[in-house]
């Protein structure tokens, strides 16, 4: 068994499953356990026989486990070296198995017969093993304690109990005797030791000052090894002790100088005596190279160690040989060289030191003692520059300035003795022997080698050492050298430094004239030979001596083959300079420079010509200056010089920089004179000149044209002028030859462009020019056909530009030319010729200025919808890119950065064009979707933008459901957006590319957020777009504004409008002439432009977005400004895409404003200017969309005007709105929308499944394990054609949930379904029917509001909509077939996944082309549903609406109005809240609609058969899908309001009417909701124009976080202040939450929210209450209160005819205005409402009143102004009449509840109190306290109807009135209503009217303010004047929000001002501001009142 166990184990051991061998060796080897841990504790001294026991146990375990331990000692070390290495898990396991086995080793080596340190063999296996793995502190502790134990052995010692020295570690060495082996093994692990501590790179320092130990104690063990393992050992030794000392000294921040300096020490000590000493020079300079890297840090350790190696080294070159002497000089010469260029002075020390060395080491060593001399006065020089540097204090002043007294002066000692050290050198090397021998070089090598190899180089680096800094000062000071310095003679010491300057030069030409094989150690020195020349050149003008020879240095240098164009670039500058400094000292003579000569080549010459035309121009300007009168001579031979050479060489640079300075002379010159003679022109100079060519003449005049040009500035009237008199020269004097014809066409497109510089005036000058051009080069043309293409490339090339220069200034001149697309087709046609491409320098001068036109040509096409020509340009345009090797992945990149892949307000970012001409490039790659977005890995913006522009469509619950692997994200957030958008804009400065790129991520995104219904939000991001391409247009354009009086005729109304109108709108010359060259523009062909058209595309479109949600959001006059605006603007330019589109736009606000004629006129000719474009708009979907649009708006016109007027006309235009609607949808429903994503095929009905994306959870929590109970408001109860009718009540049932979730879909699936049997919609009912249930009760939140069990609540919304991440299918729960859609009829919001599965570019573009489709068909479908209902053609409206319903979920959106899938099926899904529905908005359009007609046939449905599902829909569904609307569509004002409006009504109903009763909710009441919905419905346009001007605000002081940190401020708006104007949450989950959250924060004033309902509400409202037909109107009231239950009454409103009094009869008074006629009319504020209708009296009062206040009589009698006051009087009784019969009309007996809290309730409170207690006990009637409060407050109107009273107590607050319209057989709930009456007791009566009574005649006087909230239709009325509110302190607001929002702001300002904040603000009448004649149109009555308030001593400001 045991056997067996160690084969296992060693088989196990060699095999790769070793996890757990430790465990299983330690097992196996537990009998060692005992001794090995006995090891570790201290012995106690055994006896004799237990010593003879243990020693037999060792025998016997050593006999029982050495050979499986010998066996496992010989496979681990073997498993440890294994390559590759095991994994590190597997290494540790084996490395304890290692140890485990060397332990159990060591327990029986005593019973073993071997040498004692036989197991530390072993032991040094594992160290090595150690080390191999990379586990240095293991090694180093297993090699200390194997040292340690070693110290015990005692090899060769006699005395082996000898005591171990304090800190040794080594065994003591005792002689030559000792064991080789045991040597060997101490030496080997002393070695691995160090090599470990170099591995490791610890920085603890005890591990270094060990090694030092080791290797001192180690030494004498060396002295036994063998040969060859001393070489191996000691050669690993100095390696790793090397390492150890270069790590030591690159961290010498982290430990001590001794310690590195006893280590440099140690190891210069271990290499001297190693086979690596020629290594030593190789060592030291790294060391030194680290330590000048640390010197800043700690230079004195840094100078110490320094020191220690240089001493080292030189320690050697004692005994060696020449060679190490050699290489020591080499260190010193690199050692300097770094001091010099260190920033710590380290010269000084290093300089001392050296001179030290050389009287030490070298004395007698000629001549390197005298080497060492020179460097170290190099040194000492270098030190003193160092000290100028740095401004040292201690230097004396003369000393500071840096001049070259100040250098003689402190250097003077120093220069003495370079003098004497330059004469020994001089002497001991003869230095003039070597300009002698140069013809006989070879004999001379053979007599002086040794001292050629040996001392010349060295000697050479240390004078080039010494000069450096000597031509420094020399040269910097060259001013201060050559002038005569007075009281100073420094004759001697600047001898001295020019002759170490010739030893230099002379040294140098030796070297290279005779070292021919070694000139590569020289050619790094040719900066210093060249400084050092012209350094003895200047001291040879101040010392007279050695001219001669310096003068031939220099001719010798420039002479030679080495030198390089660069640095004969710096001769020529350092010898022009000196010459100037001689002219000026007056040295005139000595301004002399030799020429050079020699074969130099082509291009040096001409970089040479160039330098000689600047320096001829500072020459030229030097001679103006002093005020010579031969300028004209000069310029006229230097340019005949110029001349000449050009025409030798023929690419002569033109000499700009010399002509440029003649004519900035010229300028000068007249300056001051008279301008009519013009200017000397270079050609009146040079035209008589035999040696200039035309060629050369017109090369010089037309630097001289730019030169003008760019000194327009200087003299901008004489550069004009001589500008066009050059042209003119060129044009008629030079280029008057047939060879000509290209530089004439040249120089006309160049007068061209000077034209269109000077402005609009020069534009047809321009295009003339341009049209000459192009007739000359077509005439070119033709006389080179037939020749070689090469030479026709720069006719073919400049023929194209001048096209698209033509077409660029007809764009300007006239926009709607057709010549100027002809143009640019002529320009691609020839670029696109075969012949025009040819890899040649002429073409890659061509492709910048192509590419820079083709950028302009594309942006103006794409900017007028032009996309004809697209393809070509895309073509050329990928030919210009691969030619210049760009890839194709960047070139798409910046095309799509710069929106160059898709024409103006297309909705398609891509178009079509592109992707064929992709595609042919690059294949089927380019149609991956993948492949896009790796093309934007450019920049994360791009990413961001990219994948944003097509996530739009996308909703939450598909996003990131696609199961396949695909770079594409549909789950782009907006922070994301926000982020990429704002790291463009945050670098400063800006660049337009960056400002351009943010602005679209922020249109695009706003556009994403417009589709999902989040418009005020997008509102924020569209501003910051538009102000943001505002920017960029400022730069591009300028315009003029002026104010102009428009006369409108406003529906037969004339009105005077004063409006800003766009007199110019002009691109900037600047702009404009950028375009004709590429010198002005900076771009390459990797790079980008925005050109002007650019930027106005997408101003325009952002201009069109903002103005569009302007419109939206209500904002009638913002909007009309910027759509006219943007439309000026695009009729300057010419843009049908434009125009179209804003006047389309201004006819739906125009419309929406009740302005029939300005609304059709915009629309009209929106029609016709496409009709006239339709040949230039080519996108045939983009003219296809705008026709639709305008159809659209042509129908919503005419329909309204329907609405407005009455009759058979009328009805015309009804049919007239549906003939256009139909005809818009069939233009959505044509063939060129056939696509991939739309298909049309028949789908087979047989198959079924199950969509998760439709199908979430139908109901929220299960009720059984075998039935999922569903949401009876929801679709449980949908009704069949015989279901009861909302006259049935329905009885909620409760039941029991169980705990049972339903199965997880998993998402982006459809499953199948489980049965087979083809669903009917009677069958989907039967199965919904069987698991019917009520929704359990959510608590939200507890409020005092619902403490009634009968409360009336609200459907449980909330509960229909799962968690996006929770969409589950309930089929095999219930066994209910629900079938999807999803094959059926190809489901629309499964279609995402799939089109991001396919990741198909093209599939993309489709989705993003069908997604605008159906927005569209849904507002046409929307519309003729409309026509058709109010023609009562019900049948077919429903259709219509099926079919709505088919276009928002079927993928296939042209069905007919019933398919195969049931329609109750249908209706389930609408009323589905998709998270992120990218059609949000018309989806609640949708809800809206079906609930409308719903209730319309609601009345009808006991009388008539229904003609389907739409007819049967309950109230609770109904509801329900309000408010799933109410939410969706919770920023767009008008929709938001109709929906509010409903909701309102029918919980209004649901409270008083049985027929439409709700399920209760249990934490608000009716009420509550009916109250709420009701004051959301009010102020709504002006609630979210205040909400976007809020956080517009707050967005400026945060742009890029809107619910950011709340800065401090008064005026900063935090988000809570925010939230405060949210009229609802963003899902419908959160809606009860959020209005409980609404009615905790009411203020405590009380609110009343006024509604006058007319038109299609009253007519709906009457037919469902079965009222009359003779109301027409019903007014809605809210009273709302933090302290009481909301009170909401629905009263039907009679109307206010006007009454002639008795007064007015017996009065005869005459109207003075009556039958006259007078230009001044008065035009209503309110254009019309529904109070026309029901009180026109008020409109005709405020008319007569606006005429007898404006217009006096023309006679001034007695009579007159009698009868003027006798009108006026009349007026103020009827007004007052007419308010007596509003208050008693409209509200009657519930007046009071206009009225506010009483000031003083404790008596009511009382009574309050009492009479609750006495109904509940004595009436046993539950009564809310609050409400009751309310009714007695009002005390005085209780008595008037008590069953009024009565009835609002039992409906907890809602009332719906009769007011004697109606009997109790007529009106549906007063018969319940009176049985219910009745039924009280007469105590009940008799405790209320006695209540009331007691407080009446007690009634408080004082009362609480009031806040009105006043709809739109009844703000006009004067309702403080009432007669309950004369004595009532009331406000107007126009939302609750805005009042939440107001007190918000007061208290935060009391508390900034350290006030107790009160409840409601106190205004001072003393203390406001008082608005006097806002309109000025009042003047006289403004003066009366401002001398009353002067008198009142107030303060006056006017504002007219």
């Amino acid at each position: 068994m045991e056997s067996a166990t160690e084969s296992s184990l060693i088989s196990k051991l060699q095999t790769s499953d070793i996890e757990n061998i430790h465990q299983l060796f330690s097992d196996y080897l537990h009998a060692f356990t005992d001794l090995t841990t006995s090891k570790t504790k201290k012995p106690k001294k055994p006896s004799k026989n237990a010593d003879e026991d243990h020693r037999s146990a060792l025998r016997s375990l050593a006999k029982k486990f050495l050979p499986f331990i010998n066996r496992a000692l010989s496979i681990i070390p073997k498993r440890l070296s294994e390559t590759p290495k095991l994994d590190e898990q597997l290494g540790l396991e084996l490395f304890k198995t290692y140890k485990l086995c060397l332990n159990c080793l060591d327990c029986v080596a005593s019973q073993l017969s071997c040498k004692a340190y036989s197991v530390h063999i072993q032991r040094v296996r594992l160290i090595h093993c150690f080390e191999a793995w990379g586990h240095y502190k293991d090694a180093k502790d297993e090699g200390f304690s194997v040292l340690g134990s070693l110290m015990g052995i005692g090899i060769g010692v006699s005395d082996s109990k000898k005591a171990k020295p304090k800190g040794q570690i080594v065994p003591d060495f005792e002689g030559d005797s000792v064991d080789s082996e045991f040597a060997l093994l101490v030496v080997e692990i002393v070695v691995t030791l160090v090599k470990c501590a170099s591995m490791n790179q610890t920085k603890d320092e005890g591990d270094y000052w060990r090694v030092l130990t080791l290797v001192d104690e180690v030494s004498q063990w060396f002295r036994v090894l063998d040969a060859n393992a001393y070489e191996k050992l000691h050669r690993v030794l100095v390696t790793y002790l090397s390492k150890c000392t270069l790590f030591l000294v690159g961290e010498l921040t982290y430990f001590d100088g001794v310690l590195v300096n006893k280590f440099c020490l140690a190891t210069f000590s271990e290499y001297a005596r190693s086979s690596l000493k020629d290594q030593m020079q190789k060592f030291a300079r790294r060391i030194c190279s680290s330590l000048f890297s640390q010197c800043e840090n700690r230079p004195s350790f840094v100078i110490d160690i320094i020191i220690c190696v240089l001493d080292s080294m030189a320690s050697e070159c004692k005994v060696e040989v020449e060679s190490t002497i050699i290489e020591f000089l080499e260190l010193v010469c690199y050692s300097a060289n770094k001091c010099r260029t260190a920033t710590t002075n380290l010269c000084s020390a290093i300089a001392t030191h050296l001179n030290k060395i050389a009287v030490d080491v070298f004395q007698g060593l000629s001549p390197f003692d005298l080497i060492l001399g020179l460097y170290a006065t190099g040194l000492f020089l270098s030190d003193f520059n160092g000290q100028l540097r740095q401004g040292d204090s201690t230097m004396p002043r003369n000393m500071k300035d840096g001049s070259v007294i100040g250098f003689l002066l402190a250097n003077e000692d120093k220069l003495q003795r370079l003098t004497a050290l330059l004469g020994l050198l001089k002497c001991h090397f003869d230095i003039n022997i070597y300009s002698r021998v140069e013809s006989n070089y070879e004999a001379f090598i053979a007599c002086r080698q040794k001292n050629l190899k040996s001392y010349l180089l060295p000697y050479y680096n240390a004078l080039k050492f010494l000069c450096q800094p000597l031509a420094e000062f020399v040269n910097s000071g060259r001013k201060e050298i050559v002038a005569e310095i007075e009281g100073a003679s420094f004759s001697k010491e600047l001898s001295d430094i020019q002759d170490a300057f010739h030893q230099f030069c002379d040294i140098f030409l030796f070297c290279h004239s005779a070292l021919e094989r070694e000139r590569d150690a020289y050619d790094d020195n040719n900066k210093t030979v060249l400084s050092v020349g012209v350094a003895a050149f200047t001291l040879s003008f101040r010392t007279k001596l050695y001219v001669k020879e310096s003068v031939n240095f220099i001719k010798r240098v420039i002479s030679s083959d080495w030198i390089q164009t660069q640095e004969l670039k710096y001769l020529f500058a350092s010898l022009h300079n000196t010459g100037i400094i001689l002219y000026r000292n007056k040295e005139m003579k000595q301004d002399k420079s030799d020429g050079f000569h020699g074969d130099v080549s082509e291009d040096a010459i001409v970089d040479f010509v160039t330098e000689a035309c600047a320096k001829s121009a500072f020459l030229l300007d030097v001679l103006y200056q002093c005020g010579s009168c031969k300028l004209n001579r000069i310029i006229r031979d230097i340019l005949e010089n110029w001349s000449v050479a050009e025409n030798l060489f023929k690419r002569l640079p033109s000499p700009m920089a010399l002509v440029k300075q003649w004519v900035k002379i010229e300028c000068k010159l007249r300056n001051e004179e008279d301008l009519e003679h013009g200017s000397t022109t270079l050609y009146s100079l040079l035209s008589s000149s035999a040696k200039v060519s035309k060629r050369t003449l017109g090369i010089i005049l037309e630097q001289e044209l730019l030169a003008y040009k760019e000194m327009n500035a200087m003299n901008p009237r004489l550069c004009q002028r001589m500008q066009m008199n050059i042209i003119v020269i060129l044009l008629e004097e030079v280029y008057v030859t047939k060879d000509g014809c290209l530089h004439k066409s040249r120089i006309l497109i160049a007068k061209a462009r000077e034209l269109r510089a000077q402005g609009v005036e020069g534009l047809n000058g321009c295009i003339q020019c341009l049209s000459e051009a192009i007739s000359l080069m077509l005439l070119k043309q033709n006389d080179l056909y037939g020749e070689s293409s090469s030479c026709s490339i720069p006719v073919c090339h400049q023929l194209a530009v001048a096209y698209c220069l033509r077409a660029l200034c007809s764009q300007e001149t006239e926009p709607n030319s057709k010549l100027l697309l002809q143009d640019i087709q002529a320009a691609l046609n020839l670029w696109l010729s075969p012949d025009c491409f040819h890899a040649n320098d002429q073409c890659d001068m061509m492709a910048e200025n192509m590419l820079i036109l083709l950028y302009h040509v594309v942006d103006l096409l794409s900017i007028k919808g032009y996309t004809k020509l697209h393809t070509d340009i895309y073509e050329l345009m990928i030919r210009l890119f691969k030619w210049k090797n760009v890839p194709l992945e960047k070139c798409l990149a910046m095309l799509w950065e710069y929106r160059r892949l898709c024409h103006a307000l297309c909705a398609s970012p891509v178009n079509e064009a592109f992707l064929v001409t992709l595609s042919q490039h690059c294949g089927e790659l380019s149609k991956s979707i993948d492949f896009w977005i790796s093309c934007m890995k450019r920049g994360w913006p791009l990413q961001v933008g990219f994948q944003q522009n097509f996530s739009s469509m996308f909703t939450i619950s598909s996003r990131g459901s696609y199961g396949c692997e695909n770079s594409f994200r549909s789950d782009i957030t907006v922070d994301e957006v926000k982020q990429a958008a704002s790291g463009l804009i945050s670098s400063v400065p800006i660049s337009s590319g960056s400002i351009f790129l943010a602005a679209y991520l922020y249109y695009d995104l706003c556009g994403r957020l417009i589709s999902n219904g989040r418009l005020i939000e997008a509102f924020l991001y569209a501003k910051e777009a538009h102000r943001l391409r505002s920017k960029l247009l400022q730069e591009k354009f300028k315009y003029s504004v002026e104010q102009q009086s428009e006369v409108c005729d406003e529906n037969g109304d004339t009105i005077q409008k004063c409006r800003y109108n766009l007199s110019a709108f002009q691109m900037y010359s600047s702009v404009a002439t950028a375009v004709w060259s590429s010198d002005n523009i900076s771009c390459d062909l990797e790079g980008c432009i925005l050109t002007p058209w650019n930027v106005l595309q997408c101003y325009l479109e952002s201009t069109l977005q903002v103005g569009v949600i302007h419109e939206i959001i209500g904002n009638g006059s913002e909007a009309e400004t910027l759509l006219l605006w943007g439309k000026k603007i695009s009729c300057f330019k010419g843009l049908p895409l434009f125009i179209v589109a804003f006047s389309s736009v201004l006819g739906r606000l125009y419309r929406k404003q009740r302005l029939w004629d300005m609304a059709e006129k915009e629309v009209q000719s929106a029609k016709q200017i496409l009709a006239d474009s339709c040949t230039d708009i080519s996108c045939l979907k983009c003219r296809l969309l705008l026709e639709v649009t305008i159809d659209q708006q042509l129908g919503d016109l005419s329909r309204s005007h329907f609405d407005s007027d009455s009759g058979n006309s009328s009805l015309e235009k009804l049919f007239h709105a549906e003939n256009l609607y139909k005809s818009a949808l069939d233009k959505l429903n044509n063939s060129e929308w056939k696509n991939s994503v739309s298909n049309r095929e028949e789908i087979s009905s047989e198959s079924t499944t199950v969509c998760d994306t439709l199908i979430k959870e139908v109901e929220y929590g299960a009720s059984d394990s075998s039935a999922r109970a569903t949401n009876q408001s929801v679709i449980g109860e949908f009704p069949s054609k015989c279901d009861a009718g909302p006259e049935t009540k329905m009885v909620a049932k409760k039941s029991k949930r169980t705990k049972k979730a339903s199965q997880t879909l998993p998402q982006g699936q459809c499953l199948k379904a489980e049965h087979n049997l083809r669903i009917t919609r009677s069958r989907y009912r039967s199965s919904l029917k069987s698991s019917e249930n009520v929704p359990g009760e959510v608590q939200i939140g507890l409020t005092d509001y619902s403490n009634s069990e009968n409360a009336v609540g609200c459907p449980d919304a909330a509960r229909q909509r799962g968690q996006p991440s929770e969409i589950k299918c309930s089929v095999a729960d219930s066994g209910c077939e629900l079938t999807c859609i999803c094959n059926k009829m190809k489901c629309w919001f499964c279609l995402p996944n799939e089109v991001i599965k396919s990741g198909s570019v093209n599939n993309f573009i489709n989705m993003k082309w069908e997604f605008v489709r159906r927005q569209l068909s849904l507002r046409l479908l929307t519309s003729i549903g409309k026509c058709l209902a109010v023609r009562g053609e019900i049948h077919e409206a429903h259709k219509i609406l099926v079919q709505s319903i088919l276009v928002l979920v079927s993928r296939n959106s042209v069905f007919p109005a019933y398919s195969s899938v049931p329609l109750t099926f249908l209706l389930d899904l609408i009323g589905k809240d998709i998270p992120g529905d990218a059609l949000a908005v018309e989806h609640a359009a949708i809800l809206y609609s079906i609930c409308w007609f719903t209730l319309k046939s609601y009345p009808c449905r006991s009388t008539r058969s229904n003609c389907c599902d739409l007819s049967n829909i309950q109230i609770q569904r109904i509801v329900s899908w309000l408010m799933l609307a109410f939410t969706l569509c919770r920023e767009v004002p008008a929709l938001f309001q109709k929906v509010s409006r409903l909701l309102a009504a029918l919980y209004t109903l649901s409270a008083s009417n049985e027929s439409f009763s709700l399920p209760p909710c249990k934490t608000l009441s009716a009420s509550h909701w009916a109250s709420y919905f009701h004051q959301a419905s009010l102020g709504t346009h002006i609630n979210y124009q205040l909400f976007s001007s809020i956080v517009g605000r707050q967005k400026a002081q945060n742009p890029m976080d809107v619910e950011g940190s709340c800065l401090t401020g008064s005026t900063f708006i935090g988000s809570e202040t925010i939230n405060l104007l949210r009229v609802a949450p963003e899902s419908l989950q959160d809606l009860e939450g959020f209005v409980l959250n609404f009615f905790r924060g009411l203020p405590c004033t009380t609110i009343v929210c006024v509604s006058l309902l007319g038109g299609a509400y009253a007519s709906l409202l009457r037919e469902l209450l079965l009222y009359p037909s003779s109301i027409h109107a019903w007014i809605l009231i809210s009273r709302l209160n933090s302290n009481s239950q909301p009170v909401v009454i629905l009263l039907p409103v009679n109307s206010i005819l006007e009454e002639t009094s008795d007064d007015d009869a017996n009065s005869g008074s005459v109207n003075l205005f009556e039958g006259k006629n007078f230009s001044k009319q008065w035009r209503c504020p309110w254009g019309s409402t529904v109070v026309d209708d029901v009180a026109p009296e008020f409109r005709l009062i405020l008319e007569e009143n606006y005429l007898s206040s404006s217009i006096f009589p023309l006679e001034d009698t007695k009579k007159n102004r009698l009868l003027w006051w006798m009108q006026r009087k009349s007026l103020d009784q009827r007004l007052g009449k007419f308010l007596r019969d509003l208050e008693d009309l409209w509200l009657g007996p519930w007046k009071y509840l206009l009225l506010g809290e009483w000031s003083d309730s404790k008596l009511l409170d009382l009574v309050q109190k009492k009479l609750v207690h006495d109904m509940k006990n004595k009436c046993e009637v539950d009564v809310q306290e609050n409400l009751l409060k309310v009714i007695l407050g009002g005390a005085k109107s209780v008595c008037e109807r008590e069953e009024f009273v009565m009835k609002l107590i039992l409906n907890k607050g809602c009332y719906i009135g009769r007011v004697g319209y109606c009997d109790q057989e007529s009106c549906g709930s007063s018969s319940s209503m009176d049985h219910e009456v009745e039924s009280l007791s007469h105590l009940a009566f008799k405790l209320i009217l006695e209540a009331a009574h007691e407080i009446e005649e007690e009634e408080c006087l004082n009362r609480e303010p009031i806040i009105l909230v006043l709809d739109f239709e009844v703000q006009m009325l004067p309702w403080e004047n009432l007669p309950v509110l004369r004595n009532q302190e009331a406000y107007r607001m126009p939302s609750v929000g805005s009042i939440s929002v107001a007190l918000d702001r007061c208290h935060r300002n009391q508390e900034q001002a350290g006030r107790d904040a009160v409840a409601f603000p106190l205004i001072d009448p003393l203390d406001a501001f008082y608005l006097l004649n806002p309109s000025g149109d009042l003047s006289s009555t403004q003066v009366e009142f401002e001398n009353w308030f002067r008198d009142q001593k107030m303060e006056v400001l006017s504002w007219f």
